[in-house]
This record gives structure tokens, sequence and C-alpha cells, in this order.
């Protein structure tokens, strides 16, 4: 096969590979190998003296993480006793097939300690029955991982300087080198974080004192043979499932970065959504009168280089550009809440006065009344943002149901085009339900242009299919306003890396296979969890360098056709997701299929390939390949076979020109 010949050749080492995935605070979640994921986990503890307490990186405060030049740190603040804290120091750097990480904890007062240790969970499914080997430089000891509970927790207590656990079967193996002797321990847990042996590693006993640091160096590797079994692939090009208009992002906060323009020139942005600012508008009230609107002082705040101003020329150039767009309220000023100057502006599950509504309707039309004439735009839908667990306006299904009524009403008073948004509520996990008071009132849904969820967190394929049926239900367009995987991922830049990228890859797999939606909009196309890094030159400018997570996403905004037809696919493999469109263009019909590999390199057979379709040219973003033009393949009777590497996502489009 020539596109087969081509993965290989492409396969550059363009970029390194990934050994490990953090969270926020430098806890390792898992390791890969082979391009398949096991859930090590790792923490730095300190228990308090008698056990009474368990302090680690979960409770630190403050973290501040840096990246660059192949390695990752952390540095933090844990409260480890009442009043009593102390400074951790994490870094991470990926050395060949290894992790070398160096820990260390500064007391900043006299803390009383059991000790302070390096903590790796291993799964225990997988290792139940395998072996711990510990060498200490001068003897060697070895311990059985119990298949079932053993008397005591710890089952295990010695010294080591190099250490491996081995699964029952041989395939799986954790080295862990040190860089000095230390005692080692094993346990056998459950608890809220689920089953595992845990490997504590002493890093220093009993209290430390205060400015004292207890610190280590310890190199991780995992090998194991990976799953690289066959995945077979099925399209139906006679099943058209559902339309869909195509891919955009959102542009709510950090919209004055370079990353904005970036993604608004570099990839074909199909939906868009932007924020509404009326604390910036409006932050006092204009006067006492909803009916006598005060334009000389409103429109005061509209000033060159304020964010006011940079919110209505985006949406001015958006508009200019076709891209259909929702704009979003997420705060409100504070004249307007029940509670006004109470709390914060972080603060969430606010609610609008009642007395004052006839005034947040004026704020909202005014707004847009001055967007329309000044700018020459107008939203095409409107929403107050995951209104339903309040971040920051919080209204109930049946508050949300009449502020439908009521918003959409005075907006069509105005003569106003601008639809309402049903729902926009966060989590796909049965919040179809917030909907449905909405949805079961008829002067309700007159003002409503479409539906909209948030994907933080993921779905099972039911819930993802619960929105997709209420949207075909109210035959209203279906929108994932933010397609999200981990709502608190820009704490310490988790969305900075491959990994992220893969399960955004996922995600957005899942999504069309299950959701069935017309829309999607990344969270974000700006800085605010940049798929772009940003770096000042030497001469004042700004370079911008897009990451994996840009060119995974540049294969559905600018390879999928648009306003296209989903078509039935299936896989018989769940590591292996499969999506398929087309549309008429030209005369012809063109297809797009995304093929995403989330696991180990394997080999697929695709069937189904129309006739017409024959001869598709070839992209894929890998570990290290960029959006990579491959060529050419030829499917033979409507089959092709395909060598996938670890980790990637191949899209075809044809038939090629």
């Amino acid at each position: 096969m020539r596109l087969t010949c081509l993965l290989v050749l492409s396969a550059v080492a363009a970029y390194g590979a990934e050994n490990a995935v953090y969270d926020s605070n430098g806890r390792m979640t898992a390791m890969i190998y082979g391009g398949d994921e096991l859930a090590v986990r790792t923490d730095l503890v300190a228990p308090v003296a008698g056990w009474s307490r368990l302090a680690g990186l979960a409770q630190s405060t403050r973290t501040e993480v840096t990246r660059g030049d192949g390695a990752a740190a952390w540095k933090g603040v844990i409260e480890i006793q009442p009043g009593k804290t102390a400074r951790s120091e994490q870094t991470a750097r990926e050395d060949g097939a290894s992790t070398r990480l160096t820990v260390q904890l500064t007391a900043d007062a006299e803390l009383d300690l059991e000790g302070v240790f390096f903590r790796i969970d291993l799964p225990r499914v997988e290792f139940a029955g395998g072996r711990g080997e510990f060498q200490d430089g001068a003897a060697a000891q070895t311990a059985a991982l119990p298949v079932h509970k053993p008397p005591q927790a710890e089952f295990f207590r010695g010294h080591a300087a190099t250490l491996a656990v081995t699964d029952a079967g041989g395939n799986l193996k954790l080295s862990a080198s040190l860089s000095r002797v230390h005692a080692v321990s094993l346990r056998d847990t459950w608890d809220r974080s689920g089953r595992a042996y845990s490997l504590w590693i002493e890093l220093h006993r009993g209290a430390l004192a205060a400015g004292a640091t207890a610190s280590a160096e310890i190199t991780l590797s995992l090998t194991g043979r990976p799953d690289s079994s066959p995945a077979r692939l099925t399209l139906d090009a006679s099943r058209r499932r559902y339309r869909l208009h195509g891919f955009g992002g959102n542009y709510c906060f950090n919209i004055e970065s370079p990353v904005t323009q970036y993604t608004l020139k570099n990839l074909r942005v199909a939906w868009a959504r932007t924020e509404m600012t009326p604390a910036e508008w409006e932050p006092e009230n204009d006067n006492d009168s909803p009916a006598d609107t005060n334009w000389e002082y409103l429109k005061s705040h509209d000033r060159p280089d304020t964010n006011l101003r940079r919110e209505f020329l985006l949406a001015k150039q958006i508009q200019e550009m076709g891209i259909p767009y929702v704009i979003s309220i997420w705060r409100l000023p504070e004249w307007l809440y029940t509670d006004p100057g109470k709390q914060g502006p972080q603060a969430q599950r606010r609610r609008v006065a009642p007395e004052k509504w006839n005034e947040l309707l004026e704020c909202l039309g005014s707004y847009l009344l001055h967007a329309r004439q000044q700018y020459g735009v107008e939203p095409d839908l409107f929403s107050f943002n995951e209104a339903n667990i309040g971040v920051y306006v919080l209204f109930t299904p049946e508050e949300h149901r009449e502020a439908l009524k009521s918003i959409g009403a005075h907006f069509e008073k105005l003569g106003l085009k601008t639809r309402m948004l049903l729902a926009d509520a966060t989590g796909p996990r049965g919040t179809h339900e917030y909907a449905l008071a909405a949805a079961s009132d008829p002067e309700a849904m007159r003002y409503a242009g479409a539906v909209a969820f948030h994907s933080w967190g993921g779905a099972t394929a039911e819930q993802y299919a619960a929105w997709g049926d209420l949207a075909e239900w109210l035959q209203l367009p279906l929108l994932v306003a933010e397609l999200g995987v981990d709502a608190a991922a820009w704490r310490g830049r988790v969305y900075d890396s491959f990994h992220y990228g893969v399960r955004e890859v996922r995600m957005y797999q899942e999504l069309l296979l299950h959701a069935r939606p017309q829309g999607a909009m990344q969270w974000e196309f700006t800085s605010d969890y940049s798929m772009v890094r940003t770096a000042r030159r030497p001469d004042g400018g700004e370079e911008l360098t897009p990451t994996h997570r840009f060119w995974f996403i540049k294969h559905f905004t600018d390879l999928t056709p648009a306003n296209s037809d989903a078509l039935a696919t299936t896989s018989n493999h769940a590591k292996v997701l499969f999506t398929a469109f087309t549309a008429a263009s030209g005369g012809r019909r063109v297809y797009a299929l995304h093929v995403a590999n989330l696991a180990a390199a394997r080999e697929i057979t695709l069937q189904g390939v129309p006739a017409e379709a024959a001869t598709l040219r070839a992209w894929r973003t890998s570990e290290t390949e960029a959006f990579r033009e491959l060529g050419t393949v030829e499917a033979e009777s409507g089959v092709l076979r395909l060598q996938m590497p670890p980790r990637s996502l191949l899209t075809l489009v044809g038939p090629a020109e």
C-alpha cells in the first residue's frame, strides 16, 4: 500500500515522547508505554505524627507551574498542621523512555511528622499476583504482591537504591532508580481513589525542623507489551445520520492575545462564541427608569483600548467573516444582583433581583442595539453561561424558562434578530433535564434558536445521546457551546500536553458519534486554554508556536466539509474511533474520514469506502508529526489497510483532486 510506506517514512522525531501525565499540582496520574496508558500515580506525602492526617500535593496551594526545555516544574505550599506549612518543589524531565523526578519538601516551621515519603500507586488489577524486587547495592529482597487482603496493609519493608515491580504475567514492569539507598515499603490499599499497591519511599523519618528539607531524585520507567490488536472499521455511506454545520471555538476571555487572530486566520471557524460584559457596559444603573435609556452614559464606556471596545470589534470581525456566533453572559453588574456588593467577582450562584428584571432587559437590549448601530453586528444566539449551576448567574429550570420568554420577547420588540440559546448547561451527564421545563412551554420555544450543552468531564454514549434526542425532538440545532475535557485544567496548565490533546480527540469523536451536534466550539481559540504557545522575541514581538492540540483540531475544522452529513460508522475496537462526513461540492460528493487511534500502534482495516472516493488524500497528527500531509491512498474494492502509529489522528479526504 502506498500510504503504508508514507506512514513509516514520515514518522520523523520532530517532538519528544511523552512518558507520563500529571495533574495541576504535579502528581503523576498515568504512565505511557508503547502508546498504552496505565494509571501509575505518585504523590509527595507528609503524615502527621500518629497518622492523624496525611498531607500531600493535593493540598498544595498557590501552585506555580513552569514548562520548557523538556521539563515541567511545580512549586506549591502545603499546610501540614494548622498554621504550619511546607514548600513543595518537583521537577519532571523526560529522559528517553524514562522520567526523572526531583522532589523536595522544605518546612517553614517545625513539623511533627511520621516522616516525608514519595508514594507510587500501582493499579491492583494489573499487578495482582506480581512480584517486587529491591536492591540496596549489597543485597536483594523480593516480595510477592498478594492477590487477597494481607493480614497487615504493609506487607513488605526493606531498603533499595533500585527496584522493579512486575505483573503476574511478566509483561508490565515498573522500574525505579533512586539517587541513594532509601527505606521502602509496600502496602495493599483500597480507598476512595481505588485499589492499589502503594510503594512508599522514605525521604525523611520523624519530625522535620524549620528550614530543613527532605528530598530525593527518582527515575521511573514503565515497560510492557501494549495492546496492538488490529481494528476493523466499517463505513456505510448510504446511511446519513445528521447534518453538521462545522467546528469553531470560544472567543470569550483573553481576546486581546495574538492567539485570537492566529486561530481566526489559520483555522476554518464555522461557529464562535463571545462574551457579553454588562458590568462594563452599565457598571451603575443609568437611571431609575428602564423605559428611559441614558445613552450618553452607556456609550461613554465604549472607549478605545477597553475590553468592551475589543469585544465589539471582535464580534464585528467574526460577523464579517460570515461566522454565526453565540454571545453569553458570565457576570452582571453588582447592582442587578439580590446581594449587591456582598460577594466578590468570582462568587457563583448569584441571583438577579426580581425588582430589577426590567432594568436587566434594558441593559441587555441597549448593549445589542449599540452593537448593531455602531458596529453593524447582531449575535445569532444569546445565553447566560452555565446558569444550571450558576457560573455565575443561577436560574432554576423554571426561571430559565421564564427568562427565555421575557428576554426573547424583549429582543423581538426591539427588532433584534438574536434568538435564545436553550440550556447552555455545563456538563453533559443528565443535564438535558435542565432544558425540559422550557422545552415543554410553547411560548418559550417561540424564541429559542438552538439548544446547547458543555462537554466538560465527558459522558456515556447514552448521556450524550440524550442531548441529540432532545434537539431532534425540538427540531433545533444542537451546539456544544464549550467543548472541553477538564474544567480544572487551567490550574497548572494541564491542557498544555500531547496527552490532553489525545483526550480532546477522543471527546470530539465521541460527541460526533453519540451527541450528533450541528456545531461544536472548542474552549478556547484564545490564549485561555491556549492551543498556541507564545514567546517574546528579542525584538519585542510575539512568536507563536501551535501545539499538537492545534493540529489535532485543525483536522476537524479544516478537513471536514462544511454543512456535511454524518455517515454511519462502526469500529470493533474501543481504542479506535471512526467518524465520517460527506457533502456536495462543485458538482461532486466529497468525503472526510476521521480515524483516531487512541493507544498503541496497530493495523486498521477500513471497509465501505465509496467507489467515487477510492483515491483519498491523507493527513496525520501523532506525537512525531503535526498535520502532515502523507500523499494519496487507493482503496481496493472499497477496502483500505492502514498501519497507524500510537496515539494518532488520521484524516482521509476524497476523491483526491
